[in-house]
């Protein structure tokens, strides 16, 4: 039963592979039939009619036999009286004409091959021959003139020739020559194993050959760009993931290099070295060469191969790459040439069969890799096809597309993989961190309760027994300190699992800090034996501050106990000062202090210095928690330190007001602290805005409420606070906020009245409301939510929850702004790869033709690229000249690339003071393009004018372009339009959020569209 499951999966692998060997040799045949030339008529003894021939844009190949004069020159130097001439076929290998000339090679020499051409009456004005394969030099003379020379043809060795890689002539015929001469002189002392036109020439008007050679120059370089943006993406991520060391991406970003360094050394040659013709096919092999090393080496990572076959492979193949590189000779190469391909597949069916291996152990991966081998093993195949020149076919360049596309979906595959074992990996730590939460919560609770029984029994012997002896006493309450302290650290455990669940509740009242100082100062003082250490209170008996005391004594300790732990002798001293309604507390020791690594983690759970790891004890979270508890008293817990000086510890508490202080329990029993006299300023409507915090605006007709309100949410939010409803509506209108909390009983217009006058502004998301009422029962809470709130809240106020709810719709008011930035982003969608590709294309084709406009579009895709990509389009708004900018490039790169299709006029001025949202005249440009002018076939105009006036700056978009229905305009301003069109929609949204302006679109179809936009001025 087994081998027959083995057999099985052998036999599905087979016909896996197979299936992708044909499925690739069928691209490869279509291919070749889609380039094949119609049936044309071939040279006969050098001569050619094509007097009934009609000239397309596609080309012809000039097969057959020419006339070739060996050893001669007869056009540059003359035809000599009784000048050997013979036929040649084209294309083929000279050198059984040539009948070995020269002894180094029967390749070498000269001559000149020439055919005579009839044409036709109705031809095109200029001609075109195109070279495909060039052995060392060139000349090509039409009717006596030399209209191409590549290298220098000569009779001798004395040439050195530079140029490899095809080439193409174009020339002009009088109108009254109805017959072509045209000769190509020939030399060749620099390849010994071939020469001669052993590739088909091709022959047609310009345009066919431009159209050729377009057509092959842009699916190669498309191929080089693809290679090298992956192996960018490849070295990218393998910088980014380095201490994870991908040395598997490393070498995949090398082999895509390699190939496209080959690539581009190949075919059409884009990289012309100045060495002789010689060296520069040698680098080019070498990259082959090398390419096998970094694959075997890539494949070995993935799927380890045997060590002693990677190891003969790199050593064979870095000999013959030094081989390769000079020392063989020349003549000798294609010998060299010929082992390569033999042990290349040698290597390559070995490693294959490991895959194979691979695969049948469940790595299903292994199939990315072999079809990676059989794609690129393709395409060595039918190059060196070609290279014999046993087919001729354009380039093809889907078997490197396929490879890449099989390697790119490998590390794809691996990648997903890796998530998920993360996200699996997350989960179960999550799940674990929380048992130990509970643990050790249930653990604290269950040492708490004997812990307490055992301290009120010994406070009770303490206080009831009189006659209990001195040391008794003293042990007693040495017991009790101890436990106090046990209780600390339990009670700590059990706040850092509320505090990460969000479920703590402080129990604020006013607290006498000298006090509770003093009486933490006993208790640290008790618990240490340090004698050369003493602890100073200086804290003025007359503050007050609103905490929960039991926490803020157990914040207290955890600061003193520290610094009497990390001091050896000296005065620790405890001190504060006023700031406006904080105190700032300060306890400074001379202690062993800290570095900075060191102040940076001391404040996370079990954190403790490392110095004192072994001797100082404790679990580290009291550091933690007490931050945590500070900020949760809306205060702030900071250190700042010198190593071997000592610390500083500061916190920040609220100060009791002289209202809470006299209405306060502790003032109404017997005290001689005197009461503080504590003048404040009474809080402003409006302070100075955060920019870093949510921005709240507040409306309650009592200002006793109001200011309620604003205690409650100052420390986090910008709180913006008014008694008026009708001023809460102009503020709202002069500037934006995250939230409006709103008193539903007020005189003239009510929460429920100003919620709707709201909504005519702003949606649900733009804006939330949130309404506070006395009322409870189901109709008003449907009323509320009927006139547009998003949530409601209950008087009396609870602080926790009022915090709770406003953090809920702020946030959500946050992340739909983040959103709204993400789909100003996403509308930059319109540089896509077509678009860039496009625009390549049409700087590669104005390199033959005008210099200074490809100058020109090259300066224009700079700038278009550099306003795409700026950090700026993520900001709300931004200088409508930098948008000008930005559409003025695009408008003059599609001008070039549609020519008289696409014309525009930009007629704006004075805009000093005019912002608006990033990408919003791009859109409305970009619309009236592709969806107005480019829609007809004779294009159209596109008019951009901008007019400055007193309130506002209008600036228009109008194209003469196919229109807009009127039943689309409406799906577009109530933003209900489809996916293709989201562009308007988003710009008129982002415009009435931003700007609290929206698109005036007039259109009438078949004859234009103008898009008016009010921008204000100095926003």
């Amino acid at each position: 039963m087994f081998k027959q499951e083995q057999l099985m999966q052998k036999r599905y692998i087979f016909l896996l592979a197979l299936v992708f060997i044909l499925m690739l040799m069928s691209f490869r045949f279509i291919w070749i039939h889609a380039h094949q030339t119609v049936e044309y008529p071939l040279i006969d003894n050098g001569e050619l009619d094509l007097s009934h021939w009609t000239f397309t844009d596609e080309t012809l190949s000039l097969n057959g036999e020419w006339t070739f004069y060996p050893q001669a020159f007869i056009e540059t130097e003359g035809t000599k009286i009784g000048q050997k001439q013979t036929t040649i076929d084209v294309p083929s290998d000279w050198t059984y004409v040539l009948d070995g000339v020269y002894p180094e090679s029967e390749a070498y020499g000269y001559g000149s091959y020439k055919a005579t051409i009839q044409l036709p009456s109705d031809r095109p004005s200029i001609f075109g021959v195109r070279i495909k394969s060039l052995h060392t030099s060139s000349r090509v003379i039409a009717n006596g003139e030399v209209v191409k020379t590549v290298n220098t043809p000569a009779t001798s060795f004395e040439s050195i020739p530079t140029f490899r890689g095809p080439f193409y002539a174009l020339f002009p015929l009088a109108p009254d020559t109805d017959t072509l001469h045209l000769v190509i002189e020939l030399s060749n002392y620099d390849t010994p194993y071939m020469g001669g036109i052993n590739k088909s020439i091709t022959f047609g008007s310009d345009e066919a050959i431009a159209k050729e050679v377009n057509m092959q120059e842009t699916l190669q370089m498309t191929v080089i760009i693809i290679l090298l943006l992956h192996a960018i993406y490849a070295f990218l991520l393998s910088i980014i993931g380095k201490r994870f060391k991908q040395k598997e991406l490393v070498l995949f970003g090398l082999m895509l290099v390699f190939m496209a360094l080959g690539s581009a050394l190949d075919d059409e040659t884009f990289i012309q070295l100045p060495i002789q013709n010689e060296y520069s096919f040698r680098i080019m092999t070498f990259f082959y060469v090398c390419l096998l090393i970094l694959m075997v080496q890539f494949i070995h990572r993935l799927f380890p191969i045997h060590h002693r076959f990677v190891k003969v492979v790199t050593v064979i193949n870095g000999v013959m790459g030094g081989l390769t590189l000079g020392i063989v000779p020349f003549e000798y190469l294609s010998i060299l040439l010929g082992l390569y391909y033999v042990f290349y597949f040698v290597t390559i069916s070995y490693m294959m069969y490991s895959t194979i291996q691979y695969i049948r152990k469940g790595e299903t991966d292994g199939y990315f890799i072999l079809f990676f081998i059989i794609s690129y093993t393709s395409n060595i195949i039918w190059g060196f096809l070609m290279l014999s020149d046993i087919v001729d076919f354009p380039f093809y360049p889907f078997d490197f597309i396929f490879a890449i596309l099989s390697i790119a979906l490998l590390l794809f595959s691996r990648h997903h993989h890796l998530l998920i074992v993360s996200e699996n990996q997350r989960a179960k730590l999550i799940e674990e961190d929380q048992k130990k939460d509970q643990f050790l919560a249930n653990t604290s609770h269950e040492i708490r309760n004997p812990l307490h029984a055992m301290i009120n029994i010994a406070q009770t012997l303490l206080n009831e027994h009189e006659a209990l002896d001195s040391e008794t006493k003293y042990h007693l309450s040495l017991m009790i300190r101890i436990g106090h302290q046990l209780t600390f650290t339990l009670n700590d455990i059990l706040d850092i699992t509320k505090l990460k669940e969000r479920d703590i509740t402080l129990e604020k009242a006013i607290v006498d800090i000298k006090t509770l100082t003093d009486e933490v100062i006993d208790i640290v003082t008790f618990m240490t034996n340090k004698t050369e250490v003493s602890i100073e209170n200086h804290l003025n008996p007359t503050v007050f501050v609103y905490a929960d005391r039991h926490r803020l004594l157990r914040i207290l300790f955890n600061l003193l106990h520290n610094a009497v732990k990390f001091t050896d002798r000296g005065i620790i001293v405890v001190e504060a000062k006023k700031q406006q309604t904080m105190l700032k507390v300060s306890i400074i020791d001379p202690g062993i202090g800290m570095t900075e690594k060191e102040m940076e983690r001391i404040f996370q759970p079990y954190e403790k210095l490392s110095t004192y790891e072994r001797d100082a004890g404790g679990i580290g979270l009291g550091l933690s928690i007490s931050r945590q508890l500070i900020e949760q008293h809306g205060g702030m817990l900071q250190v700042s330190s010198e190593k071997g000086v000592g610390s500083e510890f500061h916190l920040t508490l609220p100060l009791a007001t002289d209202k809470q202080v006299s209405d306060s329990e502790l003032m109404k029993q017997p005290s001689s602290i005197v009461l503080p006299e504590m003048k404040e300023d009474a809080s402003p409507t409006r302070h100075r805005s955060n920019k870093a915090l949510p921005k709240v605006l507040v409306i309650d007709d009592d200002s006793v409420n109001l200011k309620v309100l604003k205690s409650m949410l100052e420390p986090v939010y910008d709180v913006v606070a008014t008694t008026s409803p009708e001023a809460a509506l102009q503020l709202i209108d002069e500037q934006l906020y995250d939230l409006v909390i709103s008193d539903v009983m007020m005189p003239k217009l009510s929460g429920y009245q100003l919620t709707e006058e709201i909504r005519k502004r702003y949606t649900l998301s733009e804006l939330p409301i949130l309404l506070l009422t006395a009322r409870s029962q189901p109709e008003d809470v449907y009323t509320g939510f009927l006139s547009g709130a998003n949530d409601y809240i209950v008087k009396p106020v609870d602080s926790l929850e009022l915090q709770a709810r406003v953090r809920a719709l702020t946030e959500l008011k946050q992340s739909i702004h983040r959103q709204l930035q993400l789909e100003a982003a996403w509308l930059h969608a319109q540089i896509k790869p077509h678009f860039i590709f496009n625009t390549l294309n049409a700087i590669a084709s104005l390199s033959t033709t005008d210099i200074d406009q490809m100058v020109d579009l090259i300066h224009a895709f700079g700038q278009y690229l550099t306003n795409s990509f700026s950090l700026n389009n993520t900001k709300q708004l931004i200088p409508l000249s930098e948008e000008l900018e930005l559409v003025e490039a695009y408008l003059y790169i599609n001008q070039l690339r549609f020519k008289e299709r696409v014309a525009y006029e930009v007629d704006v001025n004075k805009v000093e003071g005019v912002y608006l949202p990033p990408l919003v005249l791009q859109t409305l440009v970009e619309n009236a393009l592709k969806h107005g002018i480019l829609k007809q076939g004779n294009g159209g105009m596109i008019t951009i004018s901008g007019k400055r006036y007193a309130s506002h700056y209008r600036l228009e978009v109008i194209d003469n372009g196919v229109g807009i229905s009127s039943d689309k305009l409406k799906e577009i301003l109530r933003n209900e339009i489809d996916e293709k069109h989201i562009g308007l929609a988003n710009t008129n949204m982002r415009l009435k959020k931003l700007c609290q302006q929206q698109l005036n679109i007039q259109s009438i179809e078949g004859k234009g569209t103008t898009i008016t936009i009010d921008l204000p001025i100095n926003k």
